[in-house]
Protein backbone atom coordinates (compact mmCIF):
# COMPACT_ATOMS: atom_id res chain seq x y z
CA UNK A 1 0.00 0.00 0.00
CA UNK A 2 1.44 3.34 -1.03
CA UNK A 3 2.48 5.67 1.76
CA UNK A 4 0.44 8.91 1.69
CA UNK A 5 2.49 12.01 0.99
CA UNK A 6 3.79 13.68 4.13
CA UNK A 7 2.12 16.92 5.04
CA UNK A 8 4.68 19.71 5.08
CA UNK A 9 3.85 22.58 7.44
CA UNK A 10 3.31 25.88 5.73
CA UNK A 11 2.66 29.16 7.51
CA UNK A 12 -0.98 30.21 7.26
CA UNK A 13 -1.52 33.64 5.77
CA UNK A 14 -5.23 34.50 5.68
CA UNK A 15 -6.55 36.47 2.76
CA UNK A 16 -7.89 39.94 3.43
CA UNK A 17 -11.43 39.85 4.77
CA UNK A 18 -14.35 40.84 2.62
CA UNK A 19 -16.22 43.97 3.54
CA UNK A 20 -19.18 42.96 5.74
CA UNK A 21 -22.56 42.80 4.06
CA UNK A 22 -21.53 42.65 0.42
CA UNK A 23 -23.22 40.11 -1.76
CA UNK A 24 -21.20 36.99 -2.62
CA UNK A 25 -21.88 37.57 -6.33
CA UNK A 26 -20.52 41.11 -6.56
CA UNK A 27 -17.29 41.58 -8.46
CA UNK A 28 -16.19 44.26 -6.00
CA UNK A 29 -16.00 41.67 -3.25
CA UNK A 30 -12.89 39.92 -4.56
CA UNK A 31 -11.77 38.78 -1.11
CA UNK A 32 -14.78 36.53 -0.58
CA UNK A 33 -13.60 33.02 0.43
CA UNK A 34 -13.12 30.43 -2.30
CA UNK A 35 -14.33 26.84 -1.74
CA UNK A 36 -11.54 24.31 -1.47
CA UNK A 37 -11.53 21.94 -4.42
CA UNK A 38 -12.51 24.51 -7.04
CA UNK A 39 -10.35 25.07 -10.09
CA UNK A 40 -7.08 26.92 -9.44
CA UNK A 41 -5.44 29.34 -11.89
CA UNK A 42 -3.02 27.79 -14.34
CA UNK A 43 0.43 27.39 -12.81
CA UNK A 44 -0.84 27.44 -9.22
CA UNK A 45 -0.99 24.39 -6.96
CA UNK A 46 -3.67 23.37 -4.50
CA UNK A 47 -2.54 23.48 -0.89
CA UNK A 48 -3.00 21.53 1.20
CA UNK A 49 -2.61 18.69 -1.30
CA UNK A 50 -5.88 16.76 -1.56
CA UNK A 51 -6.15 13.85 0.86
CA UNK A 52 -3.04 14.67 2.89
CA UNK A 53 -4.34 16.16 6.16
CA UNK A 54 -4.76 13.40 8.81
CA UNK A 55 -8.31 14.39 9.72
CA UNK A 56 -11.66 12.65 9.24
CA UNK A 57 -14.37 15.00 7.98
CA UNK A 58 -17.89 13.93 9.02
CA UNK A 59 -20.89 15.31 7.12
CA UNK A 60 -24.43 14.63 8.38
CA UNK A 61 -26.97 14.53 5.57
CA UNK A 62 -30.65 14.05 4.90
CA UNK A 63 -32.04 15.02 1.48
CA UNK A 64 -29.09 17.28 0.68
CA UNK A 65 -28.72 16.62 -3.05
CA UNK A 66 -28.36 20.32 -3.96
CA UNK A 67 -25.52 20.79 -1.43
CA UNK A 68 -23.68 17.52 -0.86
CA UNK A 69 -21.23 17.55 -3.77
CA UNK A 70 -19.96 21.03 -2.90
CA UNK A 71 -19.54 20.03 0.76
CA UNK A 72 -17.64 16.83 -0.05
CA UNK A 73 -15.33 18.55 -2.53
CA UNK A 74 -14.56 21.33 -0.06
CA UNK A 75 -13.40 18.66 2.42
CA UNK A 76 -11.06 17.07 -0.10
CA UNK A 77 -8.01 18.12 1.91
CA UNK A 78 -8.82 15.52 4.61
CA UNK A 79 -7.66 11.92 4.29
CA UNK A 80 -11.10 10.52 5.11
CA UNK A 81 -14.53 11.95 4.26
CA UNK A 82 -17.59 10.26 5.74
CA UNK A 83 -21.19 11.18 4.95
CA UNK A 84 -23.65 9.90 7.58
CA UNK A 85 -26.99 9.66 5.82
CA UNK A 86 -30.20 9.35 7.84
CA UNK A 87 -32.54 8.03 5.17
CA UNK A 88 -32.38 10.45 2.25
CA UNK A 89 -35.11 10.05 -0.36
CA UNK A 90 -33.28 12.03 -3.04
CA UNK A 91 -29.90 11.44 -4.72
CA UNK A 92 -27.76 12.44 -1.72
CA UNK A 93 -26.14 9.03 -1.27
CA UNK A 94 -25.32 8.51 -4.94
CA UNK A 95 -23.90 12.02 -5.32
CA UNK A 96 -21.80 11.68 -2.17
CA UNK A 97 -20.35 8.38 -3.41
CA UNK A 98 -19.58 9.88 -6.80
CA UNK A 99 -17.82 12.84 -5.14
CA UNK A 100 -15.47 10.48 -3.30
CA UNK A 101 -17.03 10.16 0.16
CA UNK A 102 -17.66 7.03 2.21
CA UNK A 103 -21.36 6.82 3.10
CA UNK A 104 -22.72 5.28 6.27
CA UNK A 105 -26.47 4.93 6.84
CA UNK A 106 -27.86 5.48 10.31
CA UNK A 107 -31.36 6.26 11.55
CA UNK A 108 -31.63 9.78 12.89
CA UNK A 109 -30.64 9.95 16.59
CA UNK A 110 -30.96 13.70 17.10
CA UNK A 111 -28.42 16.45 16.52
CA UNK A 112 -26.14 15.42 19.39
CA UNK A 113 -26.83 11.69 19.17
CA UNK A 114 -25.96 11.47 15.48
CA UNK A 115 -22.65 13.23 16.06
CA UNK A 116 -21.82 11.07 19.07
CA UNK A 117 -22.52 7.93 17.05
CA UNK A 118 -20.30 9.10 14.20
CA UNK A 119 -17.55 10.41 16.50
CA UNK A 120 -16.93 6.96 18.01
CA UNK A 121 -17.71 4.78 15.01
CA UNK A 122 -14.99 2.10 14.59
CA UNK A 123 -14.58 3.12 10.96
CA UNK A 124 -13.15 6.54 11.86
CA UNK A 125 -9.51 6.47 10.78
CA UNK A 126 -8.10 9.49 12.64
CA UNK A 127 -8.19 10.95 16.14
CA UNK A 128 -8.84 14.45 14.83
CA UNK A 129 -12.31 14.95 13.40
CA UNK A 130 -13.89 17.88 11.59
CA UNK A 131 -17.69 18.26 11.54
CA UNK A 132 -19.13 19.87 8.43
CA UNK A 133 -22.81 20.36 7.64
CA UNK A 134 -24.02 19.46 4.16
CA UNK A 135 -25.06 23.05 3.38
CA UNK A 136 -21.63 24.46 4.32
CA UNK A 137 -18.29 24.58 2.55
CA UNK A 138 -14.68 24.86 3.66
CA UNK A 139 -12.70 27.72 2.13
CA UNK A 140 -9.15 27.41 0.85
CA UNK A 141 -8.03 29.65 3.73
CA UNK A 142 -9.70 27.46 6.34
CA UNK A 143 -8.33 24.26 4.79
CA UNK A 144 -4.82 25.74 4.84
CA UNK A 145 -5.14 26.83 8.46
CA UNK A 146 -6.43 23.43 9.57
CA UNK A 147 -3.54 21.76 7.74
CA UNK A 148 -1.00 24.04 9.42
CA UNK A 149 -2.60 23.53 12.84
CA UNK A 150 -2.60 19.74 12.57
CA UNK A 151 0.92 19.58 11.13
CA UNK A 152 2.46 21.82 13.78
CA UNK A 153 1.08 20.31 16.99
CA UNK A 154 4.33 20.35 18.96
CA UNK A 155 3.72 23.74 20.53
CA UNK A 156 -0.03 23.20 21.01
CA UNK A 157 -0.23 19.69 22.41
CA UNK A 158 -2.64 20.82 25.14
CA UNK A 159 -5.28 21.98 22.65
CA UNK A 160 -8.18 19.53 22.53
CA UNK A 161 -10.33 21.34 19.96
CA UNK A 162 -10.52 24.40 17.75
CA UNK A 163 -13.37 26.78 16.98
CA UNK A 164 -13.88 29.17 14.10
CA UNK A 165 -16.56 31.57 12.94
CA UNK A 166 -19.21 30.90 10.33
CA UNK A 167 -20.33 33.24 7.55
CA UNK A 168 -24.05 32.75 6.97
CA UNK A 169 -25.36 33.59 3.49
CA UNK A 170 -29.11 34.28 3.52
CA UNK A 171 -31.08 35.21 0.42
CA UNK A 172 -27.86 35.80 -1.51
CA UNK A 173 -26.19 38.02 1.08
CA UNK A 174 -23.68 37.52 3.87
CA UNK A 175 -25.40 38.32 7.19
CA UNK A 176 -22.43 40.14 8.70
CA UNK A 177 -24.38 42.05 11.36
CA UNK A 178 -27.32 41.33 13.73
CA UNK A 179 -24.66 40.12 16.16
CA UNK A 180 -24.59 37.03 13.98
CA UNK A 181 -21.09 36.80 12.59
CA UNK A 182 -19.43 38.12 15.75
CA UNK A 183 -21.10 35.40 17.87
CA UNK A 184 -20.81 32.56 15.38
CA UNK A 185 -17.89 30.74 17.03
CA UNK A 186 -18.40 26.97 16.86
CA UNK A 187 -16.15 24.05 17.77
CA UNK A 188 -15.80 21.92 14.65
CA UNK A 189 -12.23 20.55 14.71
CA UNK A 190 -11.73 18.31 17.73
CA UNK A 191 -9.78 15.41 19.15
CA UNK A 192 -12.34 12.65 19.50
CA UNK A 193 -10.40 11.18 22.43
CA UNK A 194 -11.30 14.23 24.52
CA UNK A 195 -14.74 15.19 23.18
CA UNK A 196 -18.30 13.93 23.39
CA UNK A 197 -21.85 15.04 22.67
CA UNK A 198 -24.61 14.81 25.28
CA UNK A 199 -27.13 12.44 23.72
CA UNK A 200 -29.78 13.50 26.24
CA UNK A 201 -29.87 16.93 24.62
CA UNK A 202 -32.30 16.75 21.71
CA UNK A 203 -31.89 20.39 20.80
CA UNK A 204 -28.25 21.41 20.45
CA UNK A 205 -24.98 20.19 19.10
CA UNK A 206 -22.17 21.77 21.09
CA UNK A 207 -19.52 19.23 22.12
CA UNK A 208 -18.23 18.72 25.64
CA UNK A 209 -14.46 19.11 25.43
CA UNK A 210 -11.93 18.09 28.07
CA UNK A 211 -9.02 20.44 27.47
CA UNK A 212 -8.31 23.83 25.95
CA UNK A 213 -10.18 25.17 22.94
CA UNK A 214 -8.14 27.16 20.44
CA UNK A 215 -9.42 29.50 17.74
CA UNK A 216 -8.83 29.57 14.01
CA UNK A 217 -8.87 32.86 12.12
CA UNK A 218 -10.35 31.64 8.82
CA UNK A 219 -14.11 31.23 8.39
CA UNK A 220 -16.49 28.49 7.35
CA UNK A 221 -19.25 29.49 4.89
CA UNK A 222 -22.89 28.41 5.41
CA UNK A 223 -24.69 28.75 2.08
CA UNK A 224 -27.75 26.55 1.67
CA UNK A 225 -28.76 26.07 -1.97
CA UNK A 226 -32.20 24.54 -1.27
CA UNK A 227 -34.07 27.84 -1.18
CA UNK A 228 -36.20 29.84 1.22
CA UNK A 229 -39.10 27.36 1.43
CA UNK A 230 -36.76 24.65 2.69
CA UNK A 231 -35.22 27.09 5.19
CA UNK A 232 -38.65 27.96 6.60
CA UNK A 233 -39.75 24.32 6.83
CA UNK A 234 -36.52 23.49 8.63
CA UNK A 235 -37.01 26.25 11.19
CA UNK A 236 -40.52 25.06 11.97
CA UNK A 237 -38.93 21.74 12.93
CA UNK A 238 -36.30 23.58 14.99
CA UNK A 239 -39.05 25.50 16.79
CA UNK A 240 -40.78 22.21 17.63
CA UNK A 241 -37.54 20.79 19.02
CA UNK A 242 -36.95 23.95 21.04
CA UNK A 243 -40.49 23.82 22.45
CA UNK A 244 -40.10 20.15 23.37
CA UNK A 245 -36.88 20.94 25.23
CA UNK A 246 -38.74 23.33 27.57
CA UNK A 247 -40.02 21.63 30.75
CA UNK A 248 -43.78 22.09 31.29
CA UNK A 249 -43.11 22.90 34.96
CA UNK A 250 -40.08 24.08 36.83
CA UNK A 251 -38.85 26.21 33.94
CA UNK A 252 -36.99 28.58 36.27
CA UNK A 253 -35.11 25.69 37.88
CA UNK A 254 -34.34 24.31 34.44
CA UNK A 255 -32.83 27.62 33.30
CA UNK A 256 -30.85 27.94 36.51
CA UNK A 257 -29.46 24.44 36.00
CA UNK A 258 -28.40 25.31 32.44
CA UNK A 259 -26.69 28.48 33.57
CA UNK A 260 -24.94 26.74 36.47
CA UNK A 261 -23.69 24.00 34.15
CA UNK A 262 -22.32 26.67 31.79
CA UNK A 263 -20.56 28.40 34.69
CA UNK A 264 -18.99 25.18 35.93
CA UNK A 265 -17.75 24.24 32.46
CA UNK A 266 -17.10 27.68 31.02
CA UNK A 267 -13.58 26.70 29.97
CA UNK A 268 -15.06 24.14 27.56
CA UNK A 269 -17.35 26.60 25.79
CA UNK A 270 -16.74 29.21 23.13
CA UNK A 271 -19.66 31.36 24.30
CA UNK A 272 -18.97 34.25 26.70
CA UNK A 273 -20.37 33.62 30.17
CA UNK A 274 -22.33 36.89 30.12
CA UNK A 275 -24.06 35.87 26.90
CA UNK A 276 -25.00 32.49 28.39
CA UNK A 277 -26.54 34.11 31.48
CA UNK A 278 -28.38 36.72 29.42
CA UNK A 279 -29.80 34.07 27.13
CA UNK A 280 -30.67 31.36 29.65
CA UNK A 281 -31.77 33.48 32.62
CA UNK A 282 -32.67 37.02 31.57
CA UNK A 283 -34.21 36.79 28.09
CA UNK A 284 -36.81 34.08 28.94
CA UNK A 285 -38.23 36.34 31.68
CA UNK A 286 -38.87 39.32 29.41
CA UNK A 287 -42.34 40.06 27.98
CA UNK A 288 -42.79 40.48 24.24
CA UNK A 289 -39.69 38.48 23.36
CA UNK A 290 -40.30 38.32 19.58
CA UNK A 291 -40.50 42.14 19.34
CA UNK A 292 -37.52 42.60 21.63
CA UNK A 293 -35.50 40.10 19.61
CA UNK A 294 -36.26 41.95 16.37
CA UNK A 295 -35.32 45.30 17.90
CA UNK A 296 -32.11 43.84 19.25
CA UNK A 297 -31.08 42.13 16.00
CA UNK A 298 -32.19 44.79 13.54
CA UNK A 299 -31.55 48.05 15.41
CA UNK A 300 -29.15 47.44 18.30
CA UNK A 301 -26.91 45.01 16.39
CA UNK A 302 -27.29 46.87 13.06
CA UNK A 303 -29.10 44.20 11.06
CA UNK A 304 -30.32 47.04 8.83
CA UNK A 305 -26.82 47.22 7.38
CA UNK A 306 -27.42 43.89 5.65
CA UNK A 307 -30.16 45.39 3.47
CA UNK A 308 -33.35 43.59 2.54
CA UNK A 309 -31.82 40.22 3.42
CA UNK A 310 -31.01 41.51 6.89
CA UNK A 311 -34.56 42.76 7.38
CA UNK A 312 -36.07 39.42 6.37
CA UNK A 313 -33.55 37.54 8.47
CA UNK A 314 -34.43 39.52 11.62
CA UNK A 315 -38.18 39.23 10.94
CA UNK A 316 -37.96 35.48 10.44
CA UNK A 317 -36.09 35.01 13.71
CA UNK A 318 -38.65 37.09 15.56
CA UNK A 319 -41.26 34.81 13.95
CA UNK A 320 -39.23 31.81 15.12
CA UNK A 321 -39.28 33.09 18.71
CA UNK A 322 -43.03 33.68 18.44
CA UNK A 323 -43.52 30.14 17.09
CA UNK A 324 -41.55 28.58 19.94
CA UNK A 325 -43.66 30.44 22.51
CA UNK A 326 -46.90 29.37 20.81
CA UNK A 327 -45.80 25.73 20.70
CA UNK A 328 -44.79 25.79 24.38
CA UNK A 329 -48.20 27.16 25.34
CA UNK A 330 -49.87 24.57 23.12
CA UNK A 331 -47.99 21.75 24.85
CA UNK A 332 -48.88 23.15 28.26
CA UNK A 333 -52.51 23.09 27.16
CA UNK A 334 -52.36 19.36 26.50
CA UNK A 335 -51.32 19.21 22.84
CA UNK A 336 -47.97 17.43 23.28
CA UNK A 337 -47.86 15.27 20.14
CA UNK A 338 -44.22 14.24 19.56
CA UNK A 339 -42.83 15.66 16.35
CA UNK A 340 -41.51 12.25 15.30
CA UNK A 341 -45.13 11.07 14.87
CA UNK A 342 -46.00 13.86 12.48
CA UNK A 343 -45.82 13.38 8.69
CA UNK A 344 -42.69 14.73 6.99
CA UNK A 345 -42.92 18.14 5.44
CA UNK A 346 -43.00 18.12 1.67
CA UNK A 347 -40.25 20.21 0.17
CA UNK A 348 -40.44 21.05 -3.54
CA UNK A 349 -37.95 19.04 -5.58
CA UNK A 350 -37.74 16.13 -3.13
CA UNK A 351 -39.30 12.73 -3.60
CA UNK A 352 -41.60 11.35 -0.93
CA UNK A 353 -39.84 9.15 1.59
CA UNK A 354 -40.50 5.46 1.15
CA UNK A 355 -39.98 2.54 3.50
CA UNK A 356 -36.20 2.96 3.25
CA UNK A 357 -36.32 6.59 4.35
CA UNK A 358 -35.32 8.02 7.72
CA UNK A 359 -37.45 8.36 10.81
CA UNK A 360 -40.82 9.91 10.01
CA UNK A 361 -40.92 13.62 10.64
CA UNK A 362 -37.23 13.98 11.44
CA UNK A 363 -35.66 17.41 10.99
CA UNK A 364 -33.04 17.91 8.36
CA UNK A 365 -29.73 16.50 9.51
CA UNK A 366 -27.18 19.11 10.44
CA UNK A 367 -27.35 21.63 13.23
CA UNK A 368 -29.69 23.60 15.39
CA UNK A 369 -30.89 26.75 13.65
CA UNK A 370 -28.43 29.51 13.00
CA UNK A 371 -27.93 31.39 16.20
CA UNK A 372 -30.17 29.14 18.27
CA UNK A 373 -27.56 26.57 19.38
Amino acid sequence: MATPPRLAPRPFRPASRARPGRRPGQAARAAWPVPYGTAVPSGDTTWPVPGTVPVTTIILAHNEAPNIVRAVRSAGWSRQIVVVDSGSADDTVELAHAAGATVWRETWRGFAGQRQWALHHPGIAHDWVYFLDADEWVSTDLAAEIATTIADRRGNADQAAYAHRRRLVFQGRWIAHCGWYANSWQVRLLDRRTASFDQNVAYGERPNVVGRIGRLSADLVDEDQKGLASWLHKHVRYAELKAESQPPRGAARHRMALAWTAIRHRGASTRPLGRIIARELVFPLLPGRPVLLFVYLYLVRAGWRDGRSGLLFCLYHAWYELTVGALVRSRQGGDATPITSQPPLAVPGQRAAGSAGGRVGQPAAGRAPAGRA
